[in-house]
């Protein structure tokens, strides 16, 4: 044997690194197999087909960190080397103790083969059994480690390397190790041989190790070469140390030499040796065959390296500095009674347990002795047990937090424990007296339940999914919706699954029941919640006619309409079942309808008067000498006096039916008497009568007197100016009628017009249509209008859907009827319409101009009075007015404005031409202005039209740096601000209930206050508003909803409609039924890639395009 230089044992380590690249060898592969789990940031493998997936797919999981979850048989599959030439694996793979078996691996022309060609990463815990045959560099468990670390892990088998390139290096465990790597707790038993190339190197557990360290570790299998080479180099541990570090470790393994190689080295526990450290290591001198420890090398101090006999080898006194207490342990009966390493229990946590509910869960382990662990545990809950293979199994029977001592003993009677904590939850039971049934509006459903505490709440979820049983004291799910027991849930539909949770006052859960909804569980019936009449007095007469009550019932499409009615006293008043109310004799009597769904009912109170005495109305004109009317001439007829007004009309009132005589009279006149015939209830027309003088005096000449004549004519006596017509001619319905009149004069010296229509009139308008327009023809800059409270009730009553629109001055004003439905104690109800005085115009025109806008019209109040000053409000109705201006306006720039004491407001109105149409709620002075609002950072933006419109229309505000933010999200207090002046909603911050409102000191809480008492908003369980808080999008949309059927009406929808949004599983169930209606309505669109985002929060553009759209729908705006 010739020794070689350190310079040429370098030389080839390196060029064993370096050596040309080989093409990986092609071969069988396994066929289609599972993809492996992922969770918790591993790669879960516990099958031979997941794992030849990996092998399969190298490339995703090179960098991957992959655990086994049990021992695999790979016999049959063809195994190529996890990571090539090109490659390597730097992740970490924990075989967590468990054993792969039957690796076959054909290295072939391939550079690295083993289990892993490559690794820079970590291997542990695992034990392979393998047959490498063929590359360059080969290990039974990696070719070549770089850098990377095995701790843990054993090989068995046969390695051996392949013929083909310069270089063979093969060791048990690793073909080659170097750049810093590090082997810990590791051993081999596999056969190693090296392969016929020109340098050859076998070690039990490395070829050639380089720089780096070898700690804690044993070879134990056989080291040969193949025949013929250059070099070889065969050591029981390594074939080559060169640059590295060996402590604690020691090889039992048989060296061998066989073939004519030119020069060889072999030694008991390295080959060839140089600028290498060896500690505290030992090798067998009987099972080497092998005096010499260290075959070849440059060795500048002795390495600390004993050889020793066999049955030294089995004695622990002498491995000295050695750990025999936690690290080693000696067995006869293990591993040839050669030291191994002790077992260690990888188990670090174990996973929950549910009381009652079956659980598993096996411990891992690492088994230096290799012959299997025997475990036990104590402190386990009663229903659980250990197995003696490690299983924990059983189903427990208690919850709680258990202290569980583990031990695992190994075959050499080494034990080793530790201790774990084991939680056992309890799964929420369910929920008491459970029951779900129809709600009670139509396409609700309902839940009623027995709280097992006083203090519980209760909260459900309406989706797709059935949920999975939570576990007592979980959190509620935040998308959850607080619910009270027995109110309705809107809008579930059959197939969706109804999750309802019982919480404490913490919101954690202590119950929870699931059921999928049918459509027995749904109201389909629109169910009665109230009934009203529409008169709750009435007065007849007996012999009368009948007069009919009619029922209202609340809400008017229930499914059920039918209703009962009955008498308190038949004797005086009878009732018919359909209302029909008939006057039978002097007296009182209560009429009451009862509702056939739900029993609920409504009394009017009936006075049955004596039979009247039939009158009728007796009218003409009196004409005295030179065909002029006669004033104050005497008219009677059936013991009904009159005079004569100014132009010679009279009108004999409450005149017995029947023929009478006619008798007129005035002073210098005859008498003049005629037959009458009075019809009850008519007036009979008895035309022109001419009276003659009686006795005319014989005039005087008097004496001419000479005086100063201007017109040469003779002058005359002055004349008394005839008296005012207290009437005048308007248009009602297209027919002139004269009504009575007053003039008045308002406080600022505007002259006032009162017409005085009387209640016969407004009795009369009950046979015409439900529009009564009355068309009034004056420039007074004021006029009202006194219509009889008792008279508009009648009218009401025969025409409840009836309204007056009263047209003057190039203004209208159209009251609904209904609204006056509450006139008791009244007499009087009074229309106004009325010019704002030249000053005060000209001063609202220049506060206007100087805030940037123009006044397109003459402002005009419209009010509305009962008894000549009370303000009549009709909240909630919004009644339609017009108003003529100075040009045509411009809809998009433009808008109606009420202007009072707190400054000037939006009204919802449109344009068409020189006319304005407006809607409003309230009495008080509107105009029209127009204006030019632009912001800076809304140029090009997708909402830049609808957001200058609203701004146009002072409905939302930019900052005073000219900038409208309209990406920034919207609270919830700004949002309802928005929508309670696009509705014109007037401020009520006593209103605002809240706990987080202050009513006199935020901002909001006149809307917040405003909105809640229309029912736009609620807020949540707690009591509070959360005014600060992001408003979502769905938030919103339940907003919008209510606002719309507030203002007017909106169509239900199925939530279906919805399943165009990607993410409608998403949408709360509380939501999905105003969302549905909107999105039906064209009010709400989707963001992004087809989705609703319904729990992302709006933004400022978001929101002003819903309110524009909204006002749009409502015809609030054009």
């Amino acid at each position: 044997m010739k020794k070689m230089s350190i310079m040429l044992a370098v030389l080839l380590i390196f060029s064993a690194v370096l050596a040309p690249l080989a093409s990986a060898a092609s071969g069988v592969r396994a066929g289609n197999a599972s993809i492996p789990s992922e969770a918790d940031g591993w790669v879960w493998v516990g099958t031979a087909e997941e794992l030849a997936y990996i092998d399969r797919n190298q490339a995703s999981y090179l960098d991957r960190n992959i655990r086994l979850t049990g021992d695999i048989d790979m016999t049959g599959y063809d195994w190529v080397p996890l990571a090539d030439e090109a490659t390597v694996f730097s992740g970490i793979f924990d075989g967590r103790g468990h054993r792969i078996k039957g690796l076959t691996i054909a290295g072939g022309a391939l550079q690295f083969t083993g289990f892993f060609g490559r690794v820079s990463g970590t291997i542990r815990n695992l034990d392979v059994t393998v047959q490498v045959n063929g590359g360059s560099y080969a290990g039974g468990l990696v070719g070549h480690l770089i850098g990377g670390s095995i701790i843990n892990s054993h090989s068995q088998g046969t390695v051996t390397a392949g013929d083909t390139g310069y270089v063979s290096a093969a060791g048990g465990l690793a073909g080659a190790a170097n750049g810093d790597s590090s082997i810990l707790r590791s051993s081999s038993s596999a056969a190693v041989k090296s392969g016929d190339t020109p340098n050859q190197y076998a070690g039990g557990l490395v070829g050639s190790q380089g720089a780096g360290a070898i700690n804690d570790s044993y070879a134990t299998g056989t080291v040969t070469n193949s025949g013929g080479g250059y070099y070889y180099f065969g050591g029981g541990l390594a074939g080559q140390l060169i640059y590295g570090t060996i402590a604690n470790s020691y090889s039992s393994a048989a060296v061998m030499q066989s073939g004519s190689a030119i020069y060889y080295a072999v030694g008991g526990f390295i080959g060839t040796m140089a600028v290498a450290t060896i500690n505290a290591s030992y090798y067998d001198i009987a099972a080497s065959s092998l005096t010499t420890g260290v075959g070849s090398g440059d060795i500048i101090d002795s390495p600390h390296l004993t050889g020793l006999t066999t049955n030294d080898m089995k004695a622990a006194s002498n491995y000295h500095d050695w750990d025999f207490t936690d690290l080693w342990a000696m067995d006869a009966g293990v591993n040839g009674g050669y030291p191994y390493l002790r077992p260690g229990i990888l188990t670090t946590d174990l996973p929950r347990a549910i009381k009652d509910a079956p659980y598993s869960i096996a411990m891992d382990a690492f088994d230096g002795s290799r012959g299997g662990l025997t475990w036990n545990a104590y402190g386990l809950p009663d229903g659980l047990s250990m197995t003696a293979y490690g299983m924990i199994e059983g189903s427990p029977k208690e919850s709680g937090t258990f202290t569980v001592a583990v031990s695992a003993t190994d075959a050499g009677r080494s034990t080793v424990s530790t201790v774990l904590t084991l939680h056992v939850d309890e799964s929420a039971p369910d929920i008491n007296g459970f029951v779900v049934s129809p709600g009670s509006a139509n396409g609700s459903t309902s839940v009623t339940a027995v709280p097992s505490d006083p203090s519980h709440m209760f909260a459900y979820l309406l989706g797709p999914d059935a949920g999975v049983r939570p576990l007592r004291g979980d959190a509620l799910p935040g998308e959850a919706v607080l619910y009270s027991l027995g109110t309705d849930i809107l809008h579930p539909i059959p197939g969706q699954y109804l999750q309802v949770f019982e919480v404490d006052e913490q919101k954690s859960i202590e119950a929870w029941s699931s059921v999928q909804v049918e459509a027995a569980h749904i109201q389909d019936q629109v169910r009665v919640t109230g009934v009203t009449l529409d008169q709750t007095e009435l007065t007849l007469a007996v012999g009368a006619a009948s007069q009919k009550l009619t029922a209202v019932l609340t809400p008017v499409n229930a499914t059920n309409p039918a209703v009962a009615w009955a008498s308190s006293d038949p004797a005086v008043a009878a009732v018919s079942q359909s209302g029909e109310v008939t006057p039978i004799a002097e007296g009182t009597a209560v009429i009451t309808v009862t509702t056939a769904d739900g029993g609920y009912t409504a009394s009017a109170t009936v006075m049955v008067q004596s039979a009247p005495v039939a009158t009728g109305t007796v009218i003409g004109s009196v004409y005295g000498i030179g065909n002029t009317p006669l004033t104050g001439a005497s008219v009677s007829a059936g013991g009904v006096t009159d005079v004569t007004y100014a132009n010679g009309d009279f009108a004999l009132t409450n005149v017995t039916a029947g023929i009478h005589t006619l008798t007129v009279t005035a002073e210098g006149y005859g008498s003049h008497t005629t037959t009458v015939n009075v019809l009850a209830g008519e007036t009979a027309d008895v035309g022109r009568i001419d009276l003659s003088a009686a006795n005319p005096p014989v005039l005087e000449t008097p004496e001419p007197v000479e005086s100063p004549s201007y017109s040469g004519g003779p002058s005359s006596a002055p004349v008394p100016a005839p008296t005012a017509d207290p009437r005048m001619t308007v248009t009602i319905n297209g027919q002139h009628v004269r009504v009575t009149i007053k003039k008045e004069q308002e406080p600022d010296g505007r002259t006032v017009l009162r017409l005085i229509p009387g209640a016969e009139l407004v009795r009369s308008w009950a046979a015409g249509g439900d529009e009564i327009v009355i068309d009034i023809d004056n420039e007074e800059p004021v006029v009202k209008v006194d219509l009889p409270a008792e008279a508009l009730q009648e009218l009401l009553a025969a025409r409840p859907n009836a309204a007056i629109r009263i047209g003057v001055n190039g203004a209208s004003y159209s009251v609904p009827l209904h609204v006056l439905s509450d006139l008791r104690n009244r007499a009087t109800v009074t229309i106004a319409i009325a010019k704002m005085t030249k000053s005060a115009s000209r001063e609202l025109e220049e506060e206007l101009a100087r805030q940037g806008y123009v006044m397109l019209a003459e402002p005009t109040s419209f009010d509305l009075y009962g008894d000549g000053d009370e303000r009549l409000e009709a909240e909630g109705t919004y009644m339609e007015r017009t108003f003529s201006m100075n040009a045509v306006a411009d809809p998009d720039r433009s808008t109606v404005i009420r202007v009072d004491d707190a400054g000037k407001r939006f009204v919802p109105s449109v344009f068409e031409g020189e006319t304005a149409t407006l809607f409003s709620a309230h009495n008080g002075a509107y105009t029209a202005v127009h204006s030019d609002r632009t912001f800076e950072d809304m140029r090009g933006h997708w909402a830049q039209d609808d957001i200058e419109r609203m701004a146009n229309k002072l409905i939302v505000n930019g900052s005073a740096d000219g900038r409208f933010d309209p990406n920034r999200t919207v609270t919830r207090a700004e949002f309802v601000a928005m929508l309670a002046r696009a509705l014109e909603l007037a401020d009520k911050p006593q209103r605002a209930s809240y706990s987080d409102v202050a009513p006199n000191e935020a901002w909001y809480a006149g809307a917040v206050g405003a909105a809640s008492a229309a029912g736009l908003i609620e807020g949540y369980a707690d009591g509070s508003f959360r005014p600060d808080a992001g408003v979502t999008r769905e938030q919103a949309a339940v907003m919008l909803g209510r606002a719309v059927r507030y203002a007017g009406e909106l169509p239900q929808q199925d939530a279906s409609v919805l399943e165009r949004f990607s993410d409608h599983a998403e949408v709360s169930g509380w939501a999905q039924g105003p969302a549905a209606e909107l999105l039906a309505a064209g009010m709400i669109e989707g963001i992004g890639n087809a989705a609703f985002a319904p729990q992302a929060f709006a933004t400022r553009a978001q929101s002003a395009a819903l309110l524009h759209r909204m006002l749009h729908y409502l015809n609030f705006i054009n």
